[in-house]
C-alpha cells in the first residue's frame, strides 16, 4: 500500500510490490498459505481468532502509532466475537488483527488468512459468489470529500463530469460506480484512502469519493479542511453497465447505497447465524433481540424480509438510543454519527431521510426443521433450503 504522502496512481507493478511488502511485514499465521478457509466458531472456541480490517480509515478502522486498533468497524468486530463467545458459554478469545486491502478481501477469506472481515465491506452480488455476508449492520451512501480551500468548489454530481480529477481506491465499489456513471471524469485509483486524502489536501486531486462514513472519519481527523458533498442525481438517467444491464435513476436518488456486512467463509451457515444474532444483539440488546426474534417469525418466511419486519426492527433499535452500535458510531465519527442517526429515525406517517439501521441477515434462519433445513416461499412456491448455505440458495432461486 502506498504511503500517506504518495499521490501516484496505482499500477500493476506497484500493486505487486505492495502485496509483497505486506506479506513480508505481517507475521505468518498458521492458516496462511493453506488454501483452506478457517472456521470462525472453531477459532473462537479455541481461544484465538484472526480478524480482518482496514488500517487506514480513521473513525472506522485505523491502526494507531502504538499498534492498537480503533474505529467503529473494530468495535463491531470485537462486540460480535465477544457476544458469540458469551452466547455459547466460551471464554473470550484472543484477537489478532490483520490488514485486508479492498482488492484482497475475498481471497484472504478463501485462503484461510482471516476468520472474518469487517472493513467497510459493502455487500454486492459479485462478492457473495465468493464469501457469505452477515448483516448488513449499517447503511451509508457514496459522497465526495472536497477541500474548503478550492476556488471552484464541487457542489453536485454534475460538477464531476467536466474532467475533474477524482480519486477512489482500487477494488472498491465506489470506483466501479463512478466508472459506470461518469464517463468524462478523470478517475484515478490509489492503493489507500490516506493517499487520496493527501492528494485532495495538496490540491493535485479535486475530490475523493467513497462512503460518507469513511469521509467523515477523515473530516474529523483534519478539522476545518474538508466538506462532505452528497452525491445525488440531478436529473433522471438510465445507466448501462458493462454487461448491458440498464438501471433507471430518478432525480434526487442517491448515487449509490452501501450496506456494510461482515465477510465470512462461504457455506459456513452456523457462523452466519451466530454472527447475525450477535449483530442483532448489538443493535437491539439481548432483550430486544429476544422480542424481535419472537415477533418476526412469519407463517411462511421468504428470502426477503417483509417491510413490517424491517419497521419492527428499526423501532426496537431506536427505542434504545444508546444501543451498542450507536455508541460505537458516536465515539468514532462524532457529529456526523448524530446526523446519520437522526436521519434514520422513524418518522410518523412518513419515511426517514435515510436508512441507517438495516436488518441483519435474511429470514432463512427463522424456521429450521429438525434436520436444520429451512422452508421458504419464493414467488408463491415453497422450497426447502439446506442449512449449510441458505443465502446462496435464495440467490439461486432468483431472489
Amino acid at each position: 500500500m502506498t504511503s500517506p504522502q504518495s499521490t501516484r496512481p496505482r499500477r500493476w507493478r506497484g500493486a505487486i510490490a505492495a502485496v509483497a511488502a505486506a506479506l513480508v511485514a505481517v507475521p505468518v499465521l498458521s492458516a496462511c498459505g493453506t488454501d483452506t478457509p478457517r472456521s470462525l466458531l472453531a477459532s473462537i472456541k479455541s481461544g484465538d481468532v484472526v480478524l480482518g480490517t482496514k488500517y487506514d480509515q480513521p473513525g472506522l478502522a485505523n491502526r494507531n502509532p502504538d499498534k492498537s486498533h480503533s474505529g467503529s468497524d473494530v468495535d463491531v468486530s470485537e462486540f460480535v466475537i465477544k457476544q458469540v463467545a458469551k452466547n455459547n458459554g466460551w471464554a473470550e478469545p484472543k484477537i489478532t488483527w490483520k490488514e485486508t486491502p479492498s482488492p484482497l478481501r475475498e481471497r484472504m477469506i478463501e485462503n484461510g488468512e482471516v476468520d472474518m472481515i469487517a472493513a467497510t465491506y459493502s455487500i454486492s452480488a459479485a462478492r457473495t459468489k465468493k464469501v457469505d455476508f452477515a448483516g448488513p449492520y449499517l447503511t451509508t451512501y457514496q459522497a465526495l470529500l472536497v477541500s474548503k480551500k478550492t476556488a471552484d468548489p464541487i457542489k453536485s454530481l454534475e460538477d464531476l463530469n467536466s474532467g475533474r480529477k477524482l480519486c477512489s481506491v482500487s477494488g472498491s465499489t465506489s470506483a466501479i460506480n463512478v466508472k459506470a456513471a461518469l464517463p468524462n471524469v478523470q478517475l484515478q485509483q490509489y492503493d489507500g484512502y490516506a493517499s487520496c486524502v493527501e492528494g485532495v489536501r495538496r490540491g493535485v486531486l479535486d475530490a475523493l469519493t467513497t462512503d460518507a462514513t469513511i469521509l467523515a472519519g477523515f473530516q474529523a481527523k483534519y478539522p476545518g479542511e474538508f466538506d462532505i458533498v452528497p452525491m445525488t442525481y440531478p436529473k433522471d438517467v438510465t445507466l448501462t453497465s458493462s454487461t448491458g444491464t440498464k438501471t433507471e435513476k430518478k432525480k434526487g436518488d442517491q448515487f449509490s447505497t452501501e450496506r456494510y456486512g461482515i465477510g465470512l467463509r462461504k457455506g459456513d451457515g452456523d457462523a452466519l447465524r451466530e454472527v447475525n444474532k450477535a449483530l442483532r444483539q448489538m443493535i437491539l440488546g439481548e432483550q430486544g433481540t429476544a422480542t424481535y426474534d419472537a415477533e418476526a417469525v412469519p407463517s411462511a418466511p421468504s428470502c426477503v424480509v417483509p417491510a413490517a419486519v424491517v419497521s419492527s426492527f428499526t423501532g426496537l433499535a431506536y427505542a434504545n438510543p444508546d444501543n451498542a452500535l450507536f455508541q460505537a458510531l458516536r465515539k468514532n465519527l462524532g457529529e456526523y454519527a448524530n446526523t446519520m442517526i437522526d436521519q434514520g429515525r422513524p418518522v410518523d406517517g412518513g419515511k426517514p431521510k435515510s436508512v441507517l439501521v438495516a436488518v441483519p441477515g435474511d429470514q432463512s434462519w427463522l424456521l429450521p426443521d429438525k434436520d436444520g433445513n429451512v422452508k421458504v416461499t419464493v414467488n408463491g412456491q415453497t422450497m426447502t433450503l439446506p442449512k449449510a448455505d441458505p443465502q446462496a440458495q435464495c440467490t439461486k432461486a432468483g431472489v
